[in-house]
């Protein structure tokens, strides 16, 4: 797939050999690492930006003729409708005229919002479409709405470096003190070699989290604009923290790196003097954004969205193709139902239809 909009750009975080030196194992794994990443974030881009193009095409080249689709849909059931009061069909023929009006107007309600349909649904159908829809389980909305809240909640303001200091070294002691309370409850039904292992493990998790936390307060305490007396060069740090709390709170290792490099030259420079267990906890984010980035990848081929990508989406030539094929559906189906329109006016083939 090309990728003609590059959206990453191209300075990849990458620690570079002076002179004749070879770069050791585990700083070759962390460029395999960050290059991997570039790779990724850009396939993710060019599927999302085909996906927007491909919406964009379903509005100008599909949405008309499902638009017409459902007015010839419309004037159907306002046949039927009419033809209902003729005396030419038996009891049990009105039984499956008013059935076959009621899905076709329930369906036009609730896949393309026809409410205008819902006066004509009741009158045929057991049950009031309001009833039909309604649904006990509603609980759930206000949980849904905090968690989209909560992922668009990065606040645009920018605290002062030492209140987020103090809260994250708050949020620390916290979580220190319930891991303490954890373990001594549990300590007596643990071994020394157990606890041993998870105090290791603990360690290691708090060392990963403290080395992207580094980064990012490096970043901040050299952009962070408020002692900026300069406006332009304000305005500039504003943008600049913008995007590295940004890729903070999305934990974008990569990004922060990438960042530090842009705004901070010399520290990305340094990266080939970073010792081996620092390197090895940049490492170990870097292996845990390339699983994710996977994932989020694979979602395209098993997620909610991969019907819809396969369907519509892929390079320029491949969606021109399944839109080309699309159009003919419709305009096929279109083609259908004006037919079947034309043969319905006469009460006669409605009579032979329900048969």
């Amino acid at each position: 797939m090309p990728h003609s909009n590059k959206p990453v750009p191209s300075l990849t975080p990458q620690i570079t050999a002076a002179g004749q030196r070879q770069l050791s194992q585990l700083q070759q794994e962390f460029n395999q690492k960050t290059e991997q990443i570039e790779q990724l974030k850009q396939e993710l881009a060019a599927r999302r930006a085909s996906m927007s193009q491909a919406q964009k095409r379903i509005e100008k080249e599909l949405r008309p003729i499902i638009a017409q689709q459902l007015e010839k849909r419309v004037e159907l059931v306002q046949l039927l409708d009419e033809a209902f009061a003729l005396p030419l069909f038996s009891f049990r023929e009105k039984e499956k005229l008013a059935l076959l009006i009621a899905d076709i107007t329930y369906d036009l309600i609730a896949q393309y919002e026809r409410r205008d349909m819902v006066e004509l649904h009741d009158r045929y159908a057991e049950v009031p479409y309001a009833e039909r829809i309604a649904s006990p389980a509603e609980d759930g909305f206000d949980w849904a709405e905090g968690i989209a809240e909560d992922e668009l909640g990065i606040a645009d303001e920018l605290e002062d470096l030492s209140d987020w200091e103090r809260i994250q070294a708050q949020l620390d002691r916290e979580m220190e003190e319930r891991e303490r309370e954890k373990q001594n409850r549990q300590k007596g039904r643990k071994t020394k070699a157990q606890q041993a292992k998870e105090a290791q493990a603990k360690a290691e998790l708090s060392n990963i989290s403290k080395a992207s936390r580094r980064v990012y307060t490096d970043l901040a305490k050299q952009l962070h604009p408020d002692k900026e007396q300069d406006e332009t060069k304000r305005a500039w740090k504003e943008e600049a923290m913008k995007k590295v709390t940004q890729a903070y709170h999305h934990d974008d290792f990569f990004e922060l790196l990438r960042l530090q490099m842009e705004f901070l030259q010399e520290q990305g420079q340094a990266l080939d003097k970073l010792p081996d267990e620092q390197l090895q906890y940049y490492v170990q984010l870097l292996t845990d954004q390339v699983n994710e980035l996977k994932a989020e990848l694979n979602g395209f081929t098993f997620g909610p969205d991969a019907d819809f990508y396969n369907r519509f989406c892929g390079s320029p030539k491949q969606m021109d193709q399944k839109f080309k094929r699309a159009k003919e559906d419709l305009n096929e189906e279109l083609a259908s139902l004006k037919q079947n329109l034309r043969i319905l006016q006469d009460p006669v083939m409605i009579k032979t239809l329900l048969k």
